[in-house]
């Protein structure tokens, strides 16, 4: 049985998914020339990292990239154990939950029409290229003012889904719901808390029975959590920003912290939690300029990019890019190593 972390949330504004800006949708299905191209971990935040695989397609079409084998056991159809997860046994998943976590504050429109091209195709990808998992993949949205998965955006009502519930389900309409839930706008708080946001999407206040984002998580298969925003989520004392949890009345802010809070929605295992961040990179060369302005650019997110890299499964990439099809699709064998890998709750 998952065990979810047991904390008391900090009070948040409560900016409904659904009242989050005035930007119109975006052309979801938009083409891109990119082809996904898998990267090392020494790779510069530029073109992307991740913490499992090597390997590039050349100038394969995104939508056919084989992933390539890996050396983790589980990556055949039987269970067995791996050194990476402490001896622990791992099985093939069967299912896959993704949670996309996307800033919808005034500096975000051209990163999120990049990211709404980019979605659809992703998601159809790694379908694709899990065959066990039989298209039993979930996806939510949420903003980094609201952990409520987004049912509304300012380009219009985006529910009822045919999951008929808060979150979408792989399926024939899928492109169409993910394309209005993915257009957030950006008249959000610039208190911009993506961390904050995805442990309260994933508490049990709203993911158990009742909650709002009730039936998202499942107990067969790893959490995903892409997240997308050009700042980093620092606290600042004054005036009050940042990410921040209640536990047991101390305040937490720690990458460590996070990092627990994300583990305990899948019984403790950070093998089953796979951080995708695009964000201020850290190393260069990089495709932002030389100086975050608050609105060109990006923010050095150094604190996200630390949390991503401790889970051993994680992609980054650069918020600056100019497409992020590449990125997406180039982190589908990362995903997969961690499918075929799963440490069961």
């Amino acid at each position: 049985m998952r065990r979810l972390a047991s904390f008391a949330l900090v009070a948040v504004a409560a900016l409904g998914g659904c009242e989050q800006g005035n930007d119109g949708d975006f052309d979801f299905d938009a083409e891109t020339g990119a082809s996904a191209t898998l990267t090392t971990a020494t790779t510069t935040a530029g073109t992307g990292t991740t913490g499992t695989e090597t390997g590039s397609s050349g100038d394969d079409d995104p939508a056919t990239t084989e992933a390539p084998s890996t050396t983790e056991t589980g990556n055949d159809d039987t269970s067995g154990t791996d050194e990476s997860t402490g001896g622990l046994p791992t099985e093939p998943c069967t299912t896959i939950d993704v949670l996309v976590v996307i800033d919808n504050s005034d500096a975000m429109a051209e990163e999120q029409a990049r990211l709404n091209v980019a979605l659809g195709p992703f998601i159809a990808l790694l379908d694709e290229q899990l065959p066990g998992v039989l298209g039993s993949i979930h996806v939510a949205v949420i903003t980094t003012d609201a952990p409520e998965f987004v049912i509304t955006t300012p380009a219009g009502e985006c529910s009822p889904y045919a999951s008929a519930a808060s979150w979408m389900l792989y399926g024939p309409t899928l492109s169409t719901e993910l394309a209005c839930a993915s257009a957030v706008g950006t008249m959000g708080d610039p208190d911009e808390r993506p961390m904050q946001m995805a442990i309260e999407a994933l508490s049990p206040e709203l993911i158990n029975i009742d909650g709002f984002n009730e039936g998202f998580l499942r107990e067969q298969g790893p959490l995903v959590v892409l997240i997308v925003t050009d700042e980093e989520d620092d606290f600042e004392a004054t005036p009050v920003w940042g990410s921040q949890v209640d536990l047991n009345d101390d305040m937490i802010y720690s990458v460590s912290e996070w990092v627990d809070a994300l583990a305990a929605t899948q019984d403790g295992h950070v093998q089953n939690v796979i951080p995708l961040v695009l964000v201020g990179p850290v190393e260069e060369p990089n495709a932002c300029p030389d100086v975050w302005n608050g609105m060109d650019g990006a923010e050095t997110a150094t604190r996200i990019v630390e949390f991503a890299e401790s889970f051993p499964h994680h992609v980054i990439g650069d918020i600056c890019d100019v497409e992020y099809t590449t990125f997406l699709n180039g982190s589908v064998p990362t995903i997969a190593a961690a499918c075929n890998a799963w440490v069961p709750e």
